[in-house]
């Protein structure tokens, strides 16, 4: 079996895990749906083909209408409007559903709400679609992949132990391409605070100042409460 279909095969099992909530939640704020088959909805068919036809003739072609769409789904993301941006994502999805950009859109919208596991898997899925791998992507997988390590206590000893060292690979990757990048330094710092590694916390929060990173207060609030910042 290919990286790629491995990836993807596994993220059908991220959406069934998110499909779960389908009951209690709107769809449109579910990754992909969350399965729904709305082509047997006739009123939800109706509304996806009128968005498709009109996208497409507006923007040119269906994938770069989805791109439009993903660019407006970030902007909403960055404000912290996470079900706007996961609506646009969805239909970002619809109009192409092998834009590696939605998926990395879908991780960066479960990480933020604590679904680090889902996250992991849309951002795997990102790169075998294509994503670019640059500096920021890969710390974000990174950061990813180390906290569905500790925040999922079904997955077995070897499962943790692969997705951390993922992590760190991700880690390193990413400062290989942008070395002394301080987003990708203080992305590792949180990372490792997640292990419970604070003093390689400390560090890297060191090494993120150190080249013009700002660290946010809460998150140094919480490292402090941990152990105490290091003397120089």
């Amino acid at each position: 079996m290919t990286l790629a279909l491995s990836v993807l095969l596994a993220g059908s099992v991220a959406v069934a895990s998110l499909a779960a909530d389908l009951p209690r939640q709107d769809p449109s704020l579910v990754p992909m749906y969350g399965g729904l088959d709305r082509q047997s909805d006739p009123i939800l068919k109706g509304a996806d083909d009128a968005l498709i036809e009109g996208t497409t003739k507006a923007f040119g072609s269906r994938a770069a209408a989805s791109k439009r769409f993903t660019d407006e789904s970030f902007r909403f993301y960055f404000r912290d409007d996470l079900s706007t941006a996961m609506r646009r994502f969805n239909q970002g999805w619809l109009l192409d559903a092998k834009n590696p950009d939605v998926f990395y859109g879908f991780m960066a919208v479960m990480n933020d709400m604590e679904k680090y596991c889902d996250a992991r898997t849309f951002g795997e899925q990102a790169f075998a679609l294509g994503l670019e791998k640059s500096p920021e992507t890969l710390a974000d997988a990174g950061r990813s992949s180390a906290l569905c390590a500790m925040h999922d206590s079904t997955l077995s000893d070897d499962t943790k132990a692969a997705y951390i060292k993922r992590s760190s690979e991700y880690f390193t990757d990413a400062l290989a391409l942008k070395p002394n990048s301080p987003y990708v330094y203080t992305m590792w710092a949180t990372a490792s605070y997640a292990m419970g590694n604070y003093p390689t916390a400390w560090h890297y929060v060191g090494l993120a100042r150190k080249n013009g990173g700002k660290i946010g207060k809460r998150f140094l609030k919480m490292l402090t409460e941990k152990m105490p910042e290091p003397r120089q």
